[in-house]
């Protein structure tokens, strides 16, 4: 191989003159076992396929390994021969085409004829498609610690080295010193391992163990100093070791998972044999199936208590992980926080909510449940055994558990069934609070029924030093009783709108974020904020008007039978009066409803313009249009003010009203005494029927004051209406999503907002394979950041798809897709937590070294450990007590957190200075997950596979960094821009 340039030619004008040409069809296959030569794929395509024969008979089917297209070059396989107790096992490739399809032989003499860099790419698309293929069976490749380059040299104690790109060939591990894609010794295969070198692909590594020093050859290299065809020879003899390796690793395989589906059979045999014993409906207990869980068991008792359908995935492999408790929260669709389980305050004595806890000594799931007497029952979910828990069991708990949230029902949300979602579970507390509140609008009444007693029995006889101090006694022992109903009725109130409430706000919010983004993009910001705090609002006035006011109406009642008992007439006027009365009240209470729904629509449309003018306050300075902002502000805020004027008019009309009322109830009641004046009719009574009469337009008055908030609440429900129609984003719309393999396919992407909008992308079609970095570039406005939504599933695409390892994103869980991805946005905002929280969030346990690990490849490590606090540090709400960069790489450390295998930056180093994001490019770089960044300072992109170039939503240019630099087009004007 080292005539000079000008004698080579091309590898298909060498397989022109060749006069070996072969038919390649199903039924002719080519062995491929002449180390002399090399096939070319003339026309058609071949699938190669791996042959085991034993004393030259095919011990099982062919196998297939891979294909390879037309104008390929396809080297010959020397086979792996064994012996072993007296007989030959031979393992080799045969290549069987399609149709018409036909191989033409190279000499390997005349390889040195061929273009060197033409015959290098050649070589490296073989190695690369058998490096593939040989890691078919690895579910995940492990994170490299050091990259190797063609012509560098490293020495690596202990790790992983790999590549980023194309293919190196490396030397210097000796016989125990590493093991190829951790199966493999490569120096104990090929004799003289010193002196060969073994290719690394972007699908196969090498895992060192002792000190060595490591060098890389490109294939180009090898080629010229002659050591490419025995290099090429060696590493086909570690593929067929490695194949043999794969092939009773499978027979392993096989034999579990028989194992498994005759242990699944038979379970399946027995639950069918107990459920025939149902034929007639007879009633029994029938346990879950043996294959269920003790997680998934709690989580059913779970389920019925609070109304949650929990879905369980189900592992279809044996060598799948075990599911665990986030696998089934996403496919159910449920949200959870974590709670503290904190002995010092005696948590086993309150009743708040139904909890997942864990013992602490071997991890098992319990169930705490409240009991009516005020103290959590403790259950097995395998045992169904229930105590009562007492500090000794809680001791025995993990410090934490977990809170769950029901969501709404699925599809529209009617006010009937929003009641009877806030009604859930409450039925002690109602029951409590109408006891209290028929005991208590009683005991209102007894101080005007002493009155009486006092009027006609008692003053009239004379004798009223002894009786009037018992009354005095009776009166002070209905105050204190009366006391300690109010405190029942108040507790009993407070659970029942705390409880409701913060049930119907959670289930709001969680539904507000399971809508699809078409229709959140209909609402301002503002809109939603208010929307969220509906129920909020409602449980802030529902003890003023449920309790004070329609209550302590409901309550009082029975002052007509008293009134009625003493005089009939006397009673019809009393009821009479009471109506006008309320329906007055009543009446001024629903003029308000129109002005309160004007002052929130204006309230909304102000908050959500703040929003935007605060968001955008810098462009505004630019642009020199703060005085437009204040304009749109100022007409919107009169609106708020003009129904702020009307609503205030209706309720001092109301509030004159009610403190008059009183009074006019008395003087109406004497006039009708005096009118009817001939009857007799006793002091004391007229006393009873006077004070009832009175402190029932009390609680009129008190009704009309409060019915405002009735107005508040009406149009706030009227306008979250909407959103609970609208059909949310459930768990029954998505596949799950067991694991990624990393391909991503944008297959001629078209996207408009609105259906009478223009295009916002046009055509696109990108594709990352798996472990490819690749570069999204252009102008602001180009449609990068869509495209981002798009690959969430924020949007979707007007035509074309989204694809994931082939699967279309539309028939995907989102939120489980989500999960087990790494993903940063352009904002970044952390949480209210520390930092350990900000970097973990979903991740469920896990250890301090993958953590400190995330944050060393995103570059934030020695600021944390530089912290007093270290993981331990406060964020804050604001986020005041970290920078603008610091935010974005614990952002980023969170992403790069368990190695997902697909990584989507949205501009997440645009807050980084040149020498930071340098740095998180080049870990970046390290990864063997496929990284899909859209970056804006376009510099740091020279390490990307492939850089996709995008101007007015279309792709227009495509190419490595150092191919688009050097041809005219955008991607050139985009750098020249930045470099002046």
């Amino acid at each position: 191989m080292d005539q000079t340039s000008n004698q080579r030619t091309t590898v298909s004008d060498i397989a022109a003159r060749s006069t070996v040409s072969v038919p390649c069809e199903g039924n002719s296959p080519v062995v491929l076992d002449d180390n002399e030569s090399f096939w070319y794929v003339a026309n058609g395509a071949v699938d190669l396929f791996l042959i085991e024969t034993k004393d030259g008979i095919e011990q099982a089917a062919p196998q297939h390994l891979m294909r390879v297209e037309s104008k390929r070059l396809l080297p010959s396989f020397v086979p792996d021969t064994q012996d072993k107790d007296g007989s030959t096992t031979t393992l080799g490739l045969v290549a069987k085409g399609k149709p018409g399809t036909r191989l033409t032989r190279i000499p390997v003499s005349d390889l040195s004829k061929i273009y060197t860099s033409e015959l290098a790419e050649q070589i490296d698309g073989w190695l690369a498609a058998l490096t593939q293929a040989l890691s078919r069976f690895v579910i995940r490749s492990p994170r490299p610690n050091a990259l190797i380059e063609p012509t560098s040299e490293i020495t690596l104690s202990k790790g992983i080295a790999s590549v980023s790109r194309s293919v190196v060939w490396v030397s210097g591990a000796t016989q125990g010193t590493g093991l190829f894609m951790d199966m493999v010794d490569p120096a104990e295969i090929v004799k003289g391992a010193t002196e060969s070198a073994i290719p690394l692909t972007r699908a196969s590594w090498i895992s060192i163990f002792e000190e060595v020093t490591i060098s890389g050859y490109s294939t180009e290299t090898l080629a010229r100093d002659g050591s490419l065809l025995v290099a090429l020879e060696s590493f086909h003899r570690i593929a067929l070791h490695m194949e043999r390796l794969n092939r009773r690793l499978a027979v392993v395989d096989d034999a579990n998972l028989e194992r498994d589906r005759i242990m699944s059979r038979r379970v399946a045999e027995d639950v069918a044999r107990t459920r025939l014993f149902d034929i007639y409906d007879q009633q029994r207990k029938i346990e879950e199936q043996a294959t269920d869980t003790a997680l998934a068991s709690a989580l059913r008792l779970i389920g019925r208590s609070l109304g949650i359908d929990f879905t369980i995935p189900r592992r279809l492999e044996s060598f799948e992980e075990p599911v665990t408790l986030i696998d089934i929260l996403d496919v159910s669709s449920v949200r959870t926080r974590r709670v503290k389980l904190d002995s010092d305050s005696r948590w086993w004595h309150s009743d708040s909510a139904v909890l997942l806890a864990f013992r602490a000594t071997d991890n098992q799931p319990v169930v705490l449940i409240p009991g009516i007497h005020g103290r959590y029952n403790l259950i097995d979910p395998v045992t169904k055994k229930r105590v009562i828990t007492s500090r000794a069991r809680a001791a025995e708990l993990k410090d934490e558990a977990w809170m769950f949230y029901q969501p709404l029902p699925s599809g529209s949300v009617t006010s009937s069934k929003l009641l009877r979602f806030a009604l859930r579970r409450s039925g002690k507390d109602l029951t409590r609070l109408v006891l209290s509140g028929i005991v208590g609008g009683l005991v209102k009444l007894v101080p005007a029924l002493m009155l009486g007693l006092v009027a006609n029995h008692i003053v009239a006889g004379g004798n009223t030093t002894g009786p009037l101090f018992i009354v005095a006694v009776l009166l002070a022992a209905i105050g204190l009783l009366s006391v300690f109903v109010n405190l029942l009725e108040n507790t009993a109130m407070m659970r029942f709108e705390g409880r409701s409430a913060s049930r119907l706000e959670a289930a709001f919010w969680d539904r507000l974020m399971r809508l699809p983004s078409e229709i959140l993009h209909r609402q301002p910001s503002g809109d939603l904020a208010m929307s969220g705090m509906a129920f909020q609002n409602l449980r802030d006035g529902l003890q003023r008007v449920v309790v004070n006011s329609v209550l302590s109406l409901v309550f009082l009642l029975p002052v007509f039978g008293v009134v009625f008992f003493y005089d009939v007439v006397l009673g019809s006027v009393v009821l009479i009066f009471s109506v006008v009365a309320l329906s007055i009240m009543i009446f001024w209470g629903l003029c308000q409803i129109a002005p309160y729904s004007r002052m929130i629509s204006a309230i909304r449309r102000v908050s959500g313009l703040l929003f935007e003018i605060i968001e955008g306050i810098s462009k505004l300075r630019v642009e020199n249009a703060e005085g437009s902002a204040f304009a749109m502000w100022a007409q919107d805020y009169r609106d708020q003010k003009r129904a702020e004027l009307k609503l205030g008019k209706y309720e001092r009309h109301a509030r004159a009203l009610g403190a008059a009322l009183p009074f006019i109830a008395g003087a109406v009641l004497v006039f009708f005494v005096v009118a009817i004046g001939d009857r007799d009719f006793l002091v004391g009574n007229f006393l009873i029927v006077f004070a009832v009469f009175i402190v029932f337009q009390h609680a009129i008055a008190r009704f009309g004051e409060s019915f405002g908030l009735v107005a508040s609440m009406l149009p706030a429900l009227n306008q979250i209406r909407s959103m609970l129609a609208a059909d949310p984003q459930t768990k029954t719309l998505g596949d799950p999503v067991e694991s990624l393999h990393g391909e991503v396919l944008f297959d001629r992407i078209s996207f408009r907002y609105t259906p009478d909008s223009p295009l916002v992308l046009t055509d696109v079609t990108i594709h990352a394979r798996p472990g490819e970095f690749i570069a999204i570039a252009g102008e602001s406005g180009a449609g990068k950041s869509t495209l981002f939504r798009l690959a969430i599933g924020l949007d979707r695409p007007t035509n074309g798809a989204v694809y994931y390892d082939g699967r279309d994103l539309r028939h995907l869980n989102l939120k489980q897709l989500r999960r087990k991805m790494g993903v940063v946005p352009q904002s970044v905002r952390l949480h209210p937590q520390d930092i350990w929280d900000n970097i973990v969030v979903h991740h469920e346990d896990p250890s301090t070294e993958q953590v400190w690990e995330a944050t060393r490849s995103a570059s934030v490590e020695q600021e944390i450990r530089s912290m007093p606090m270290g993981m331990m540090t406060m964020v804050g709400a604001s986020g005041s007590v970290l920078s603008g960069g610091e935010s974005q790489r614990i952002s980023i450390a969170r992403s790069l957190l368990g190695n997902p295998r697909i990584i989507l930056f949205d501009e997440a180093t645009n807050w980084l200075d040149n020498d930071k994001q340098a740095q998180v490019m080049q870990n970046l770089a390290l990864l063997t997950s496929t990284r899909i960044v859209i970056a804006h300072r376009l510099s740091t992109l020279k390490q990307a596979d492939r850089i996709y170039v995008m101007q007015a939503g279309k792709v227009v240019q495509s190419g490595t960094f150092d191919e688009l630099i050097e041809v005219q087009g955008v991607f050139k004007e985009l750098v020249k821009r930045q470099i002046a």
